[in-house]
């Protein structure tokens, strides 16, 4: 864990990240005229992370801080991400899919994880598998506020530490290899949807209003998705983990299943909330639900 200066220190880090992000993302927007669609991030994303700054500026005494400046962290964080899109169409004029399909191609003999999951397309399990990967959005909002609303410091802190850690490193990977995913990039090869059922299309329609077309490496999905269920086994939450462990193993199968990421991007995601997770509890055992 680290210790009250370095947190102080990452929490700068993290807003001046989120300061660029917004920043490049409006120069993106008024310069290739996306006002229409992303007018709403750009108000909202500037309006939380003032409100983030802010808070962070309380007097340390004031115990709720701590809660809200995670929390808020959090919200900046989602107002803030669909400018990946205007940042993708006005500075970059390359991706990283080519060279992501060739690593994967390499590490599954030949094929790349996606091209090897057509071969369980169903008209049943991708509705399942649909289903568990629109699941993520709960499990993320589910989880903050589960934690915020305990109001036990120690674990809310390392909650949300560990949170923004991996949406940090996951921002860095986006900007040094920005890449739209396999059914984006290959549409020869891989045929998208992949069912025409009403719950797959419904995420279709959801994912097409929010991509971003460099949110792929690494698959955010899958590292906070095992960060979340791995954090609550730690912290004691094992029957909640347990229970939630099966809908984390379909939204992680989803994300190559459903032709968003290619298999590289899930084993580096993977890795990351390992790293993440060691590094939280690596000095200090932090338990707070033995009962659940």
């Amino acid at each position: 864990m680290l210790k009250t200066h370095y947190l102080h220190l990452f929490n700068r880090l993290f807003a001046i990240q989120l300061f660029i992000i917004w920043l490049l993302g409006c120069i993106g927007v008024f310069g290739s005229d996306l006002t229409e669609t992303l007018w709403p991030s750009v108000l909202t994303g500037g309006i939380f992370w003032i409100l983030l700054v802010a808070c962070s500026k309380l007097p340390k005494w004031q115990s709720p801080r701590f809660y809200w400046v995670g929390l808020l962290q959090l919200i900046a964080c989602w107002s803030i991400f669909p400018l990946f899109k205007a940042i993708r169409i006005h500075f970059y004029s390359w991706s990283a899919d080519h060279l992501l399909y060739t690593i994967d191609s390499y590490l599954w003999l030949n094929k790349s994880l996606p091209e090897h999951m057509i071969a369980l397309q169903a008209p049943w399990f991708s509705e399942l598998i649909a289903f568990c990967y629109f699941s993520f959005y709960f499990l993320v909002i589910g989880s903050a506020l589960f934690f915020f609303l305990q109001r036990q410091k120690n674990t809310s802190e390392h909650y949300f530490l560990g949170l923004m850690l991996m949406y940090f490193f996951g921002f860095i990977g986006y900007f040094i290899l920005p890449a739209v995913g396999p059914y984006g990039a290959f549409p020869t090869l891989f045929t998208y949807p992949v069912h025409n059922g009403a719950i797959t299309l419904f995420l279709t329609g959801m994912v097409e209003k929010g991509i971003t077309g460099m949110d792929v490496f690494p698959s955010l999905h899958t590292g906070i998705t095992l960060y979340i269920v791995g954090f609550l086994f730690k912290t004691g939450y094992r029957k909640i983990a347990w229970c939630l462990t099966p809908l984390a193993a379909g939204l992680i199968v989803a994300t190559v299943y459903l032709h968003y990421h290619y298999g590289i991007d899930v084993i580096v995601g993977a890795l990351l909330a390992l790293l993440v997770l060691h590094f939280l509890f690596k000095k200090k055992k932090v338990e707070n639900g033995t009962h659940l």
